[in-house]
């Protein structure tokens, strides 16, 4: 036996009601005897140690309703940067009102209840218009290394620019109060920053519906004939990151309606609404600064940083396990990552993140383009634990389904590239009203956390096991 890496082995005596009580069917042996009743059966625990190392996560599948904008440099991790294009949904057979007088507006509100940064920073952004059609069955689409220069033209006039801080004079905001089955209440604030449009765009807009009402019938004809999309980006400015709920563009008109006399003989003015809605494409583009390669380079720990920024991959000993447990039940197999507490470099500190994903590294990208949930066999979650014994942790509890087919694979010769491999990747999760976690998405908020690790600084993977 290699018994080089293993940190300690002892054995001890369990009863065999105890043994059983302790397995499932889930942790299937790597050998297994008939058991006499009455007898004993040999027991034990293992430590092995984990090489782990900082990852950078290039893009990720982010197919969201919430867009991203702004602009920050941290001490850590250095500039991110967040810009994204959008298209609009049209209502099946929409119709502007027949009595339309005249267009007298456009323009577009973005909506956020959250951001990360200063709510006073000074930012610009600037809006274009989409020359080609975002194509929608294209997984390249929905990732963060999006190329928006393949759908407008950079060297064609803007349709707007505005200079915007989150909470600043140029947002616009709202609370609002909502009472739950106990009776309680709580409230929360939406703000947004109207920008101003074109006015013959919106011209143009209502003389292709008085031409070609056809063009109007539902969201894919508007998207080819009327209005492509937009791409919304900041040119300017630094320390303010909007998490954007909801995109809304206002056509404003004036048109008549019936008076008191009951005659259609009186001006009022009217809008009409098309939204960035889930029924069309909405794709965000992140970018990081090469400092994140640096900090991969680092073998003292790893890190975590969203969005697609760096996750920590995790190299699991499986031929050492195969060696020394060829006779032995893997009764269950855990692994904790600790995270260090960080002192205070920046006046807005990242969030720390709540979930991560252990899922095998060549499932890192499928598991969410297939909108996969976690399956405790080959894909687990672990919430962050805050405070008491095992405060500041992420425990992953029983990986031995893992840990067994990665065993299966290497004895019948079916294990490809990074099969041994797993990564940690902070995802948030979707809940029912039991609290079970039903979805599972990338993590896209500003947030990090660096582990104990790495290279120089093995994590222990425990292991408890029965020999038959």
């Amino acid at each position: 036996m290699n018994m080089m890496k293993i940190k300690h082995l002892y054995l001890y005596i369990l009863l065999l009601a105890g043994v059983v009580c302790s397995c499932d069917d889930s942790t299937k042996g790597i050998g297994n005897s008939a058991i006499a009743v009455g007898d004993s059966i040999p027991a034990g625990a293992a430590n092995y140690d984990v090489i782990t190392r900082s990852i950078l996560a290039d893009s990720v599948y982010a197919r969201t309703s919430t867009a991203y904008l702004g602009r920050y440099t941290d001490p850590t991790f250095g500039e991110f940067t967040a810009d994204f294009i959008a298209q609009f949904n049209c209502g099946d057979n929409f119709a502007f009102p027949e009595t339309i007088q005249e267009i007298t507006g456009l323009q577009l509100r973005l909506y956020y209840s959250s951001y990360f940064g200063d709510s006073l920073n000074a930012m610009r952004l600037q809006i274009d218009s989409l020359s080609q059609v975002i194509p929608e069955n294209e997984l390249s689409t929905f990732y963060t290394s999006l190329n928006p220069e393949q759908y407008y033209n950079p060297s064609a006039k803007p349709l707007a620019r505005k200079a915007f801080s989150a909470r600043g004079i140029s947002a616009g905001d709202s609370t609002y109060t909502t009472t739950n089955s106990y009776g309680g209440s709580s409230s929360y604030t939406t703000y947004w920053q109207d920008v101003k449009l074109p006015t013959s765009m919106a011209q143009d807009m209502y003389d292709k519906y008085l031409t070609h009402r056809e063009y109007y019938k539902d969201s894919e004809a508007f998207i080819n004939n009327v209005l492509k999309g937009i791409y919304v980006r900041c040119t300017h400015g630094d320390g303010t990151i909007l998490y954007i709920d909801d995109i809304r563009l206002f056509i404003n008109f004036d048109y008549m309606v019936e008076s008191s006399s009951g005659r259609v003989d009186s001006i009022a003015e009217g809008l009409s609404m098309f939204t960035a809605s889930k029924e069309v494409i909405q794709a965000n583009r992140f970018q990081n600064s090469e400092r994140l390669k640096e900090l991969t380079e680092d073998k003292s720990c790893t890190y975590l940083k969203t969005p697609a920024g760096i996750f920590t991959e995790a190299e699991l000993p499986i031929d050492e396990i195969a060696e020394v447990h060829r006779r032995d039940t893997l009764n269950s197999v855990a692994i904790t990552f600790t995270r260090y507490n960080e002192k205070e470099t920046s006046k807005f500190e990242m969030g720390i993140p709540e979930y991560l994903l252990m899922v095998r590294k060549s499932d890192m990208h499928t598991f969410f383009e297939k909108n996969e949930t976690f399956d405790n066999q080959t894909s687990f979650i672990a919430s962050y634990a805050q405070s008491g014994e095992s405060g500041n942790t992420y425990s992953f509890n029983n990986i031995a389904p893992l840990i067994s087919k990665c065993l299966q694979e290497k004895a019948d010769g079916t294990a490809k590239d990074d099969w041994n491999k797993v990564v940690l990747i902070p995802v948030k999760v979707e809940t029912d009203t039991q609290g079970n976690i039903i979805g599972v998405k990338s993590n896209l908020n500003m947030e990090s956390a660096r582990l104990k690790g790495g290279e120089d600084n093995p994590v222990q993977l425990k292991i408890l096991y029965t020999t038959f």
